[in-house]
């Protein structure tokens, strides 16, 4: 798919959801409303990398980028869910060691310029086990909660399903693009279609998330 309609199909999924998060901001917990800055993020960083593809044919400086920003919240996010990492702040801890080691990485190790594989292979080994951990925890309170009601564990299960899906999307992409060339072109209609999906049914949440409140009780 070329890159514009790619671009003006995914904004208004992103936008959407925003706006039904925003709309309901004032309901919604502390977690929640990192969801949304997570959405914010997320929404100007494909307006920038979209920007930038078509005027430098090149957008991998700001993905990277992007992708520090991008943990930083997922732990920020996690850290405010996980009973343990509330008490603890070990969220915190996390994203401090993964973005120190992301920097290192684009100074020292992998250039800017090129796919930050590295850092997306520890981004995706401390967020699967986050999601994970997450579920444990939640599975020990099931007496207490209605886990099936209850919006965390569908936020989790997308931020599972979004990285279950692209770790190993990115995996193959650096296979592909040194031996297989010419299947870069699918991973990467593979991986804006899991976004799609994300963002999109990150919005189902938020749209539902007065219901989900209700019933999860």
């Amino acid at each position: 798919m070329d890159l514009t309609y790619e671009f003006y199909i995914e904004i208004p999924v992103f936008s959407t959801s925003l706006i039904i998060g925003l709309y309901n901001f004032k309901k919604i917990d502390t977690a929640s409303k990192i969801i949304c800055v997570l959405l914010i993020a997320e929404l100007l960083n494909e307006s920038i990398a979209y920007y930038m593809a078509k005027k430098y044919h090149n957008n991998l400086a700001e993905y990277n980028i992007y992708s520090l920003i991008e943990f930083s919240i997922i732990c920020w996010y996690f850290n405010n869910v996980i009973d343990v990492f509330i008490r603890k702040k070990i969220g915190t801890y996390i994203g401090i060691i993964g973005v120190a080691f992301g920097i290192i990485n684009i100074i020292f190790i992998q250039h800017i310029h090129v796919l930050n594989s590295y850092f997306l292979f520890v981004e995706g080994v401390f967020t699967i086990g986050m999601c994970l951990f997450a579920f444990f925890r939640l599975l020990l309170k099931q007496e207490e909660l209605r886990i099936f009601r209850y919006h965390h564990f569908w936020f989790i299960s997308i931020i599972l399903f979004y990285w279950c899906i692209t770790y190993l999307s990115w995996g193959l992409y650096d296979i592909l693009g040194t031996k297989f060339n010419q299947y870069i072109s699918i991973i990467s209609l593979l991986i804006w279609l899991v976004n799609v999906i994300t963002y999109g049914g990150i919005g189902s949440i938020f749209l539902l998330y007065p219901k989900l409140q209700e019933r999860g009780k």
